[in-house]
């Protein structure tokens, strides 16, 4: 009982039941739209309603507004004429009902939730299935709009004019909260737009969320024609994410060939056609890693095959020539794109990523990332993962990156706790908290305990840590030389779960309970 359904009973009451009625079947059609458009796999509509939906919900807002207002305001005895003397506008009530669900895009994400929850619009489904369940959505809902103006004129009756004047007052002040609540909305998704949540995604009808259907079929993209196909994901220009995936090159068996149709209708074969990820920056600057395995002898000391990793700009081309760590013809490899810092790295392997692509320039936020495929070429796609991830802005920067103020400071010092720190030993639970690094930590004190400022030996995202940054706070817990830590991993994210810090000089001991690794570093000369 959203927006729509209050303007169903405030119309029911107010001008009769075929009024009401009339309202419900715009909604059905609004509703019944979206459901085409997520059943027949237009991507780029959902994107598009994805990319704009918190403009579209702060007009909405808007046009909710006006309606709360004239709800608010209306004179319920113009409106005490028995609903059959009244010149009612079918047209123009299903047209209200239409636009007041329409305005609300995010309807469509619920009904992907719904149709990958049951399965619906399967590849191996039937068309008269199809039709079944297109039309049983329309009547549900018809039947369910029927039912709420029925019920309410049944009551109508026992209304009288004060009530009526109430009930418009109430009506027309839920709405206005309504709208309000989605300006606030929208203008705080839009004054954060560089924020995006983490989204996993796969489904075989496109970008679809992954939910609870984690056995759906991987997303298969194909290209029978002579053009590149592009399937892109929204960034809203992020400057830190990180897009991981695994795919398989399934039109790239050893020897064989594959048609695609040209534009004047001549078909050619080709093996080997590449796929690849483009990347799309705000300033609308385009970069695209492609992958093409070849059978040819790349020169007369090595055989075929060999995979060739080509880094494209409009301005130039980057190439690397790769033998092994990745699957070169049809298996399944994982990929991670990485932005952070301003550049972005690209990894991929069969068994554990490898550094393929290091430190490429990109100063802009991520305006879009997805894949390209070119002419014959067909991948499929799972486990996608599309993160946000912690930009130099989001990490608290100290003076002590300078090594002449860390040299000044602690010259002064008389603190044994402040200094240069390293670490001795470790143990790690490898499955639950991997090791970031070696690191060298700069320990100076602060208002309650300590703060230990990161300086090198990151060997995890050593490209997001920068001399200078916070790496963790050591707070006075109560006990002598005991804390309370906050120590932030390697990806930028503050560690759940009680962490503790124990100082018997000269060792500061450092215990994750909850990870099962503990970390032992010791004070150095820089």
């Amino acid at each position: 009982m959203g927006p729509v359904g209050i303007l169903c009973v405030q119309r029911t009451l107010e001008k009769g039941r075929k009024t009401g009625f009339y309202t419900g079947v715009g909604a059905t059609i609004s509703d019944l739209f979206y459901s085409l458009l997520t059943g027949f796999g237009l991507s780029f509509i959902e994107e598009f309603l994805e990319r704009n939906q918190n403009i579209i919900q702060l007009l909405g807002s808007v046009v909710l507004i006006g309606f709360g207002i004239y709800l608010f305001r209306s004179n319920p005895t113009r409106n005490l004429k028995k609903p059959d003397e009244q010149r009612i506008s079918a047209k123009r009530n299903i047209l209200n009902g239409f636009l007041f669900t329409f305005s609300n895009p995010l309807i469509i994400f619920l009904i992907i939730g719904l149709f990958a929850r049951f399965n619906f619009m399967g590849p191996s489904l039937p068309w008269f299935t199809y039709i079944g369940g297109y039309l049983a959505i329309a009547v549900g809902a018809l039947c369910w709009w029927w039912f709420v103006s029925f019920s309410i004129d049944k009551i109508r009756s026992h209304f009288n004019l004060r009530s009526m004047w109430l009930i418009n007052k109430i009506i027309g002040g839920i709405v206005l909260i309504f709208a309000l609540v989605g300006i606030f909305s929208s203008v705080s998704a839009l004054a954060s737009a560089r924020e995006i949540q983490p989204r996993y995604l796969n489904s075989q009808r496109g970008f679809s969320p992954l939910g609870e259907n984690i056995d759906a079929k991987p997303l298969r993209i194909e290209n029978p024609s002579a053009d590149t196909v592009v399937r892109l994901l929204p960034a809203y220009g992020i400057h830190g994410l990180e897009l991981t995936f695994r795919a398989s090159n399934i039109h790239n068996v050893a020897g064989k060939t594959y048609p695609y149709i040209m534009s004047d209708g001549r078909t050619k074969k080709i093996s080997h056609p590449a796929w690849g990820i483009r990347i799309i920056d705000t300033g609308h600057q385009r970069r695209d890693i492609i992958l093409k395995t070849s059978d040819q002898n790349r020169d007369e000391t090595y055989f075929s095959p060999f995979m060739e990793v080509a880094l494209q700009t409009p301005s130039d081309t980057i190439t690397q020539t790769l033998t092994k760590d990745l699957d070169l013809h049809n298996g399944r490899n994982a990929f991670s794109i990485t932005l952070a810092r301003e550049k972005l790295s690209f990894s991929a392997g069969n068994r554990k990523y490898r550094p393929i692509l290091s430190s490429i320039p990109c100063r802009e936020g991520i305006d879009s990332i997805g894949f390209v495929i070119y002419p014959g070429g067909a991948i499929e796609v799972d486990w996608i993962a599309l993160e946000p991830r912690p930009t130099p802005e989001d990490f608290e920067i100290t003076r002590f990156g300078d090594p002449n103020v860390r040299h000044t400071y602690f010259s002064r010092s008389t603190d044994p706790k402040e200094g240069i720190w390293s670490i001795l030993d470790h143990t790690y639970d490898d499955a639950i908290l991997p090791p970031g690094g070696d690191y060298r930590l700069a320990m100076v004190r602060a208002d309650d305990g300590y703060q230990l400022i990161y300086l090198d030996g990151a060997r995890v995202n050593s490209d997001l840590w920068g001399q200078g940054m916070i790496k963790a706070r050591l707070h006075e817990s109560g006990l002598s030389n005991t804390y309370n830590v906050e120590w932030i991993d390697a990806d930028g994210q503050l560690i759940q779960g009680e962490v503790k810090a124990r100082y018997e000089n000269p060792v500061l001991t450092i215990l994750f309970p909850g990870q099962k690794t503990t970390i032992r570093m010791q004070r150095i000369s820089e």
